[in-house]
């Protein structure tokens, strides 16, 4: 009888109606396979026609492909993380790419390390044209950590950035503060950050750039930041009202009362005061014991420590803030109705 030997690592791409956009992803994960058993998984979230038909058109076999009705990206990652088989797992999007040695190097750094997980700084490119002859430019170096809230919350990497161990990711999906829910589709990455940051584990970075954004004309999330901010206020909240206020949890639930208030200060002049009020609410449910150097720069400082935090960010917000008018990306109306979805705060 032939023992059973677990891949090194499972790769988890969700495509949604992506076209021949996931062939570089695809090339991608090929290459870095190398040496490696990789068991690449596309879990086809309703597209029409069906991903197999055009992804086995491109020339590529996958080891599974699942398909499902439109559920959404969270559901998408958790229906491969259900089916993956690795030791390791590694979320891409379908139309994000990696480096030929990212697998090679992040699992080799978690098993000297016996981490829990690993990341490594990102770069980004145009998908167009052949695939050898793609131009790679380099993105800032993100900061380098070891404290597990600090990484899920303040990092807070490219959703293909980290590498998981697979047992590891799983209890933090079984054991989540809050269940995963449609509103956090957009964000489906900082939904694993929430639920994963108040409980310890070992991170480790990885030197160079080896997660690489692919840049194209297609639609993405990122193109619409209110539904970005609806999401990331959704979990935020669901956050606030379920991590326990345990001494293990203090330095998460800080953090996260700290990204609130920072994104609340960052609102443009004119927007949803609905939106900002509950963006202060967490604030001001999570905040304990804030050093202002790390809600803002020089500026802010000296500012907030005349006036207060509240104060001085309400005073910057008035005359440096930017109009709304100036970078809304959807009317009244269609947001009104996206706030609508929400739960009470």
């Amino acid at each position: 009888m032939r023992l059973q030997v677990s891949p090194d690592v499972s790769v988890i791409i969700p495509v949604y109606n992506r076209g021949e956009i996931i062939r570089y992803t695809l090339e991608s994960v090929r290459r870095a396979a190398e040496g490696l058993s990789v068991e690449v998984i596309v879990v086809d979230d309703g597209s029409e026609p069906p991903a197999a038909e055009s992804i086995a058109r491109l020339g590529f076999a996958p080891e599974k492909i699942l398909r499902q009705s439109n559920q959404g990206l969270l559901f998408a990652r958790l229906a491969g993380l259900s089916a993956a088989t690795g030791r390791y797992v590694l979320f891409l999007d379908s139309d994000d790419l990696i480096s030929p040695d990212k697998l090679r190097l992040q699992i080799a750094a978690m098993e000297s390390a016996q981490a829990d997980v690993s990341y490594a700084d990102t770069a980004r490119c145009l998908l167009q044209g052949e695939y050898g002859a793609l131009s790679i430019s380099l993105d800032t170096s993100c900061k380098a950590t070891q404290d597990s809230a600090d990484f899920f919350i303040s990092v807070q990497p490219a959703p293909h950035s980290p590498v998981f161990r697979a047992d590891y990711l799983r209890r933090i999906v079984a054991e989540a503060l809050f269940p995963p829910s449609p509103l956090y589709n957009p964000v489906a990455e900082i939904w694993f950050y929430h639920n994963a940051a108040p409980r310890p584990a070992r991170v480790v970075k990885v030197p160079g750039p080896h997660s690489i954004i692919g840049c194209h004309p297609g639609a993405r999330l990122t193109n619409q930041w209110e539904k970005l901010g609806v999401a990331s206020l959704a979990v935020m909240e669901a956050f606030a009202r379920t991590c326990p206020p345990t001494p293990a949890a203090s330095k998460a639930r800080q953090l996260v009362a700290e990204n609130a208030f920072g994104a609340w200060r960052r609102l443009p002049r004119g927007f949803s005061p609905e939106f900002g009020r509950r963006l202060f609410g967490i604030w001001r449910r999570l905040n304990r014991d804030t050093d202002l150097r790390r809600l803002g720069g020089g500026g802010f400082q000296i500012l907030a420590g005349l006036l207060g935090p509240v104060a001085a960010a309400r005073l910057l917000q008035l005359y440096q803030g930017q109009s709304y008018e100036r970078v809304r990306t959807m009317d009244d109306e269609s947001f009104r109705q996206l706030m609508a979805t929400l739960p009470p705060p």
